[in-house]
């Protein structure tokens, strides 16, 4: 009897004490939760990392674009793009419909050339010219390709024809003899082409920009052809960024020779050129503002 006592006590003790599958099954299920969200947490660190990284790559850039100030005003009945001459020097001022020339008939080549590129300009479709022909507006003597040939001078443009493909009219403006100066072919082809290809990609980038350059004439300069065409001993220009916040200019000078060294290397304040080519440049500018940008040379702070 105590012995079956004994089994019917253990058999019950064994039906009071069944196994709780559903509560096993509740515990397995919340650790999946948990392992699933833990492996959801690593997944999105990286992902949402590379989204601030990103994010923080796009504010550089835009910080370090130059901003643009329509609001600049040139003051009424002022013209940036025309220097002031220092000095008297012979001169017959021509405005064609893309550029500015400052003609010196004694010398058959400008005293400058200026003009404005501006940002929609520079995608211009007009096909280049190749024809170089004298000046109709021109009054007095002026070169003519018989005086550049086999002179070992390219006909070197002051307004490149690549900014003028925007017009049929200054295309061919650009192939006047009132627009060429005598120019060693690796200055030419070289240095001063990488600085035009340069500022188009500057007016692209600020919205507009304005180029003066010329010749720069030392004693007794030699001469080609029968009309004499004086060959310039450097050339010089000067660029200024008038929409950009703050108005930045600089200016470059070139020996008339090979030039093949990094631009940066032929940049030169304005007020260097200045003295150099006795000529007041943007003087319509505020006095506190051409002051400093005309004594600046910092090269690094146009676009590249």
């Amino acid at each position: 009897m105590r012995i079956q006592h004994e089994k019917r006590r253990i058999k019950q003790t064994c039906h009071h004490q069944p196994i709780n599958e559903s509560k096993l099954f509740k515990n397995k299920s919340h650790s999946n939760n948990r392992l699933g969200c833990i492996i959801a947490i690593i997944v999105l660190i990286p992902i949402l990392f590379g989204v601030y990284l990103y994010c923080q790559q796009i504010n550089i850039q835009k910080n370090n674009e130059p901003q643009t100030d329509t609001s600049f005003q040139i003051p009424p009945g002022k013209d940036l793009e025309t220097p002031i001459s220092l000095v008297p020097r012979q001169e017959q001022i021509i405005r064609h419909s893309g550029y500015t020339v400052s003609y010196n008939k004694d010398l058959k080549i400008p005293n400058w050339v200026s003009y404005e590129l501006t940002r929609k300009e520079t995608k211009g479709k007009e096909k280049r010219g190749n024809r170089f022909i004298t000046d109709p507006l021109v009054t007095g003597p002026i070169a003519t390709n018989a005086d550049y040939t086999r002179s070992g001078y390219d006909k070197g443009h002051m307004a490149p024809a690549a900014d003028m493909k925007w017009s049929p009219e200054a295309m061919k403006e650009s192939f006047y003899f009132s627009n060429m100066c005598p120019q060693h072919p690796q200055l030419n082809r070289r240095g001063w082409k990488n600085l035009e290809e340069k500022i188009r990609n500057w007016a692209i980038a600020d919205s507009a920009i304005i180029i003066i350059c010329g010749p720069i004439i030392e004693k007794h300069p030699k001469t080609i052809g029968k009309n004499k065409v004086v060959v310039p001993q450097k050339f010089f220009k000067v660029v200024l960024s008038p929409f950009v916040k703050p108005i930045r200019a600089i200016g470059f000078l070139f020996n008339n020779e090979q030039a093949v060294e990094p631009l940066s290397s032929y940049a030169v304040t304005i007020d260097s050129i200045e003295s150099l080519t006795n000529m007041d440049f943007f003087a319509p500018l505020p006095d506190e503002i051409e002051n400093k940008i005309e004594a600046d040379i910092n090269y690094s702070l146009w676009p590249n």
